[in-house]
């Protein structure tokens, strides 16, 4: 038998590297790429043209059509390689937006060349079927003993991958927020490569000025598809793989929360099934491209599994809240609102299990271990969100909260495959995006309310947490309604900051999900006893929601063309979000010009420059003392300056808040960079050391476990 076994293995094994050999076929073809162009307008004597490209450092041919002569250049006014019909382009690193611009003539099609794969999708996804299908064949062919968390495994990246398959094909579909959270990706790797960690500072956006958007709105997370970015994965192949990770990590998350909450494995995959396919988080993830908010749901479950061990399970376990929070702080601020409002909510209904035992005391202990883990973000958090005058701090004061909130016949529909805006009331629900709990949550919702209202015994396990959690999920359900008397509860003005905080009511769906999921769970568990009713239960949730997630799938990928190809660029050149938050108060936008070096007298001469991200060189001649020059950088604190001889240069906000360097006499030659503040590293050392300390208190408290 086993002598069969390691025959079916090897000959698997076979079947599989013929399988990634045949993917790795399509490197073949991936060493040119095609892009149809055309005119944006013209400037300065050159007709420039889109889209905009974005390649790996590395050597081009670049032939368009049309007979004009063309020149390849950047925002910042680098050239790349210029010619009629053909020129050869040579990139010394990744560039983000590469503009083709014609002098003479024009041009409709470019077709760049490369002598190697332009970009390396073809190996990374090949790399990751085939690890895969050889783990899939290792749980059925050499596999010993029980079978039974091998075959959860298997059922969980089963979930994870149909639920991404909408992403199955080679460009990004539309998604309301897809060009911001690309845009935070791309200022992650651009800042990684001009010599930052962590990034403060998105060094390529706003036509090379930079964008403040990594230190005030986290982005940890985002790390991961800016190095596979910086590895020659295109933007397209890098936010598909980070989409796919983060249902993976749902479905795994889901499922190890849920298990120690019950004490079961099969109500772990129960809840883990339903919350992955759930079209709400989908429709968050891929139609919303709310990235933040899509983190977010998956960090939940953590947040939740810590409140149980704090309150009623085993705490000394403590830790698990501070790194729940910390995860749904990293994923999207405005998630931790929902948080707070659950631990607040959930002690104090709890608030006898709270004070004894010292259960207080190691919530106490959570909150502390959340600052320390997260200073190095928290403290450059502070000071710009709070110390510079940015825009977002002057926005109007919000009336439309209300207006958002989804109507009852809508909160329950079934299918959420209806696409559109968040409209206001008034305009009704045709035409409104699916706002729903979607099939299997609502099951669920269904499920717990009737083991509630009817059950007379208590057959959960902590039954009244479970009952906590679940009204709370329903309060937070009739919050996001408009049957909740929001707009008179919003007049008072700290209420109204809340409302405006949060925005849209709808959001409360996002953390009820969870809720509801882990709660039915819980249920289902107490009725169902038999390893076969239990086998088939798991078969059922699986279908139901499969076939509801269908509807959405179906009606996503049919709906949209594509919004990004391999090769173009994510744009960069605005500032993507809500209103140029993050800009500094009164800058004019449209002022903004590329390569834009003013000085404060003709006799100062910038002779030359060098920019990389930013990082800028400057020659000067003329320089006398009481004179500047302004460069093409957003002054937000932190940069720094200094001369040819190393002496400090005084830094200072200029002419529409770009950055103004004074000079001295003689000054010939002003190097700029960012450095931050010392607060900042502190901040980061304290992070550091507090992680390598869980990490060795981890490994000595297993280490004497293993010894008892």
């Amino acid at each position: 038998m086993k002598i069969n076994q390691n025959k079916n293995w090897f000959i698997y094994v076979i079947g599989v590297l013929v399988v990634g050999f045949l993917l790795m076929l399509n490197s073949v073809t991936a060493d040119n790429l095609s892009q149809e162009l055309k005119s944006a307008g013209s400037s300065g004597g050159y007709t420039e043209y889109t889209p905009h490209l974005s390649l790996p450092k590395g050597e081009y041919t670049f032939t368009c059509s049309g007979g004009g002569e063309f020149v390849v250049t950047n925002p910042d006014g680098k050239e790349f390689g210029e010619g009629k019909g053909t020129a050869t382009v040579k990139l010394d690193k990744d560039e983000s937006n590469i503009i083709v611009k014609t002098k003479s003539g024009t041009v409709s099609n470019v077709k760049i060349e490369s002598k190697h794969a332009i970009f390396s999708d073809t190996a990374v996804v090949a790399l990751l079927i085939i690890l895969l299908l050889l783990y899939l064949g290792y749980i059925r062919f050499k596999k010993q003993g029980e079978l039974t968390r091998s075959a959860i495994n298997v059922t969980l990246i089963m979930v994870a991958v149909f639920a991404s398959y909408p992403l199955f094909s080679n460009y990004i579909s539309y998604g309301q927020d897809l060009n911001f959270h690309l845009y935070r990706i791309e200022g992650l790797k651009d800042g990684l490569l001009s010599g930052q960690f962590p990034v403060r500072i998105d060094p390529t956006h706003n036509k090379g000025y930079g964008y403040i958007t990594a230190s005030v709105y986290p982005s940890l997370f985002l790390y991961f598809p800016a190095l596979l970015r910086i590895m020659g994965v295109s933007s397209v192949t890098a936010y598909k793989i980070f989409l796919f990770a983060i249902n993976l990590a749902t479905a795994f998350i889901m499922y190890g929360c849920t298990k120690k909450i019950t004490k079961s494995g099969f109500a772990g995959v129960f809840a883990s099934v339903v919350y992955t396919l759930s079209t709400w988080r989908i429709v968050n993830l891929i139609y919303r491209a709310a990235i933040g908010e899509a983190l977010a749901m998956t960090f939940f479950p953590v947040v939740i599994l810590g409140l149980y061990c704090i309150l009623k399970g085993d705490k000394s376990k403590w830790w698990i809240f501070a790194l729940g929070c910390s995860a749904v702080f990293h994923s999207h601020v405005i998630s931790c609102v929902f948080v707070a409002m659950l631990s607040i909510v959930t002690i104090v209904v709890f608030i006898r299990d709270f004070l004894r035992d010292k259960r207080w005391f190691a919530f106490i202990k959570s909150i502390i271990l959340t600052v320390l883990l997260n200073l190095w973000y928290l403290i450059p958090f502070m000071k710009y969100y709070f110390g510079v005058d940015l825009a977002i701090r002057h926005t109007a004061v919000n009336t439309e909260y209300f207006s958002n909130a989804i109507f009852p016949a809508e909160m329950f529909n079934f299918f959420n495959d209806k696409f559109g805006y968040s409209q206001l009331m008034p305009l009704g629900i045709k035409g409104n995006m699916s706002l729903s709990l979607g099939v299997g949550v609502t099951i669920c919702f269904v499920i717990a309310a009737l083991y509630f209202a009817f059950e007379r015994k208590n057959k959960i396990k902590d039954n009244s947490f479970h009952a906590e959690m679940f009204l709370f999920a329903v309060f937070i359900m009739f919050m996001a309604s408009t049957l909740f008397p929001s707009e008179l509860l919003q007049k008072p003005k700290l209420l109204n900051m809340l409302a405006g905080t949060i925005r849209m009511p709808w959001r409360f769906l996002s953390l009820a999900s969870p809720i509801i999921c882990i709660v039915a769970a819980a249920v289902v568990l107490s009725r169902i006893s038999s390893a076969n009713a239990k086998k088939i239960t798991i078969g059922v949730t699986c279908l139901v929601c499969a076939f509801s997630f269908v509807f959405f799938g179906t009606a996503y990928t049919t709906s949209y063309d594509a919004s990004l190809k391999k090769g173009q660029t994510v744009g960069t050149d605005g500032s993507p979000g809500w209103d140029n938050e993050y800009f500094i108060y009164g800058t004019n936008v449209n002022a903004l010009e590329p390569e834009k070096y003013n000085t404060s007298d003709s006799s100062l001469e910038v002779k030359s420059y060098d920019k990389n991200g930013t990082n800028i060189s400057l020659e000067l001649s003329g320089a006398k003392s009481g004179e500047y020059v302004e460069v093409p950088l957003l002054y937000y604190p932190g940069y720094s300056a200094k001369d040819g001889n190393g002496s400090r240069l005084e830094v200072v906000c200029g002419n529409n808040n770009v950055l103004r360097v004074n000079v001295n006499d003689g000054t010939d030659t002003v190097k700029i960079k960012y450095s931050g503040f010392w607060s900042f590293k502190i901040g980061c050392i304290i992070s550091a050391l507090t992680v390598i300390g869980l990490i060795l208190l981890w490994l000595y408290r297993r280490r004497e476990e293993q010894k008892c």
